[in-house]
């Protein structure tokens, strides 16, 4: 067989693709040089098929950083029918045989000959019994395989079987040269049994796999597929049984025991061809199984078989006869090697005569084939005709580059126009964007005194004893407030509207925040204390300026200096108090509430801004904490 300098080894699987790079060189031999494997994201079907498979064969060529686009691929053996027969001897030429594997081929399967591709394989049987082994799979499936291969740019070459590839691998690491063993392959949808005896070989393909699993858990606890397989990733195990104390997580202890009941069945699957292989196909007893595919990585897989079969189980090496490259990714490879078992004996078909060498290339494949011989010979009389063709086409030339010349500069012109349309446009999305900042900021900028008149004049009302814990917004008030009186309706002065641009409308009680909810704290002071006021000097003469505005008093603010630190107490401003001295029977937080009152900024009726609660601290006997509920003549308007 000719040896490529690099090839791609494709295995196309009933829920992943693996794909690994071998390189062959001339001395012998075959170095891997990358490797990769992508989930399908779909389940496999005849509509989809292609789609699924191009989506992920393109994901998992492009993140393995593949360097080469010829392709050898394999199929799953769920995708294909296998079938043993044992033939007389015939001494007869090859197509006879192939006559009589045909006939026997048209009575096992269940479609037309003309809609499925086939092979076959003659294998050494017992005594003087010839035994052939033939695989048939529907034209669809390869098409629809190979169609996707050339989606991604791919070449493919040859289309071979995995039970095939699988066994090929497993004779190149000499399983069976000796003894009967056995392979089985546990993957997703599906296992293959291989039986290894010699040159006898005996294959089976077994609907149980690790979707099997996922299926199981998926109905146990009522989750997704998707769920289902994190869990089974997260927590499979197969359970040990018997005496063995279960794992704490009783998720964990349902999982294992469901892997163990699917595991029961594959082992009852095996069993069974066990004892077809030894009473049908007159083989030897195995005394070794190897396990192979993403599924049997599962731990104790090998100790429950090896505890049910009564025989010694280990884990196949498919690379024992391959060389690794420098640049390589070991510990990687070390931990998904037991998904590439069948790349690796698909690659060796490009090196090696294997023992199983099925092709199910299908005839559009075998004429791109042939084509591929006829190409250089083809090229040459294109290349005839385009010298013909290339006379009249500078016949042609002056006359198309006259047009085409006419043609660039219209639509340079129009390129032009387009560009400066659309730099309009940006302009004019600019200026809206302009307008509509400034529209939100003249609306801030008309109220934006607001807030500092409210904390300012609570600030100035607020005796020096008081503090304030927090200051919160109320929807309405607690309790409904009492209607004013005939007096107490009378319109007052508001601060806000005096600081407002000329000719703003007064806003009603909808448009903003009017009720505050405020919490806070007091410190009764000794009346011993002779230099501690309840209001500072500069509280006292804010305090007048508030009380000036109020009034509606334009005159210049008189001197208060003496009324603050007067010995016979507070005038002016304070008349309300009376004193600017701390009392011995004086209650601050009332003393807060009637500055409040006179403000003017707050509303002064008893029934709206009150005390909402006072009471005493129980570890501190000179603390109050109180509650007063208040509410502005006008409110703090928070939309235009």
């Amino acid at each position: 067989m000719a040896i490529q300098e690099r090839s791609l080894a494709i295995d196309i699987g009933s829920t992943g693709i693996r794909i690994s790079e071998f390189e062959y060189p001339a001395t012998g031999g075959i170095i891997l040089h990358a490797f990769n494997k992508v989930e399908l994201t779909d389940q496999l079907s005849e509509t989809n098929r292609t789609e699924v498979i191009t989506v992920a064969l393109r994901k998992a060529y492009e993140d393995g950083n593949f360097t080469t686009k010829n392709a050898s691929i394999s199929v799953s053996g769920q995708a294909a029918f296998m079938r043993f027969v044992n033939l007389p001897p015939v001494s007869e030429e090859e197509s006879r045989i192939k006559q009589i594997v045909e006939y026997e081929a048209k009575q096992n399967v269940p479609f037309p000959m003309d809609e499925v591709i086939w092979d076959y394989q003659l294998i050494s049987g017992a005594d003087e019994d010839l035994e052939v082994m033939f695989v048939v799979i529907k034209n669809d499936i390869v098409e629809s395989v190979i169609e996707a291969v050339v989606a991604v740019g791919l070449k493919p070459k040859l289309v071979d079987f995995a039970p095939s590839a699988l066994y090929n691998v497993a004779r190149a690491n000499h399983v069976g040269d000796n003894e009967c063993c056995m392979v089985l392959n546990i993957g997703g949808r599906c296992s293959t049994l291989l039986f290894l005896d010699g040159q006898r070989f005996f294959a089976r393909t077994i609907p149980i796999g690790g979707f099997s699993i996922s299926q199981q858990i998926e109905k146990e606890f009522g989750i997704s597929s998707q769920e289902a397989e994190t869990l089974k990733r997260r927590h499979g195990f197969v359970a040990l049984g018997g005496a063995y104390e279960e794992p704490e997580s009783e998720v964990a202890a349902t999982i294992s025991k469901i892997v163990r009941n699917i595991m029961t069945r594959l082992h009852g699957e095996v069993n069974r061809s066990i004892s077809v292989y030894r009473t049908q196909q007159k083989g030897n007893k195995p005394v070794h199984l190897y396990l192979a595919g993403g599924s049997s990585t599962m731990a104790f897989t090998d100790h429950f078989f090896s505890e049910k079969l009564r025989l010694e189980v280990s884990y196949l090496n498919p690379y024992k006869i391959v060389s690794l490259s420098e640049n390589l990714d070991v510990k990687k490879l070390e931990e998904s090697a037991h998904f590439f078992a069948e790349t690796v004996g698909v690659g060796l078909r490009n090196s090696l005569e294997c023992p199983v060498e099925i092709s199910l290339t299908t005839d559009s494949l075998r004429q791109q084939q042939s084509f591929a011989i006829r190409k250089p010979f083809i090229i040459f009389s294109c290349f005839v005709w385009m010298l013909i063709l290339g006379v009249f086409i500078l016949v042609n030339n002056k006359t198309v580059a006259l047009f085409q010349t006419t043609a660039e500069r219209k639509a340079a012109n129009v390129e032009r126009l387009k560009k400066i349309k659309g730099q309009i446009e940006v302009f004019e999305r600019k200026q809206k964007k302009v307008f509509e900042k400034f529209d939100s900021v003249a609306t801030v900028l008309e109220y934006r005194y607001d807030w500092a008149f409210f904390y300012n004049t609570l600030q100035v009302a607020k005796p020096q004893d008081v503090w304030l814990k927090s200051i919160k917004i109320m929807s309405a008030p607690k309790a409904g407030p009492a209607k004013r009186t005939a007096k107490k309706k009378k319109k007052r002065a508001s601060l806000f509207a005096s600081k407002r641009k000329r000719g703003s409308q007064s806003a009603s009680e909808q448009d903003g925040i009017i009720w505050f909810d405020i919490v806070g704290q007091a410190i009764a002071i000794p009346s011993s204390d002779p230099e501690r006021l309840i209001f500072s000097e500069e509280q006292v003469t804010e305090f007048g300026r508030l009380q000036a505005n109020q009034a509606g008093d334009g005159a210049e603010e008189q001197d208060t200096d003496k009324s603050a630190s007067g010995d016979n107490g507070a005038t002016g401003p304070l008349d309300f108090l009376g004193t600017n001295r701390i009392e011995s029977d004086m209650i601050l937080s009332e003393v807060f509430l009637r500055s409040l009152h006179n403000a003017g900024l707050f509303s002064s009726d008893p029934a709206e801004t009150r005390i909402l609660e006072s009471r005493f601290s129980d570890k501190y006997r000179n603390l109050t904490t109180f509650r007063i509920q208040l509410r502005l003549e006008e409110p703090i308007v928070t939309k235009r």
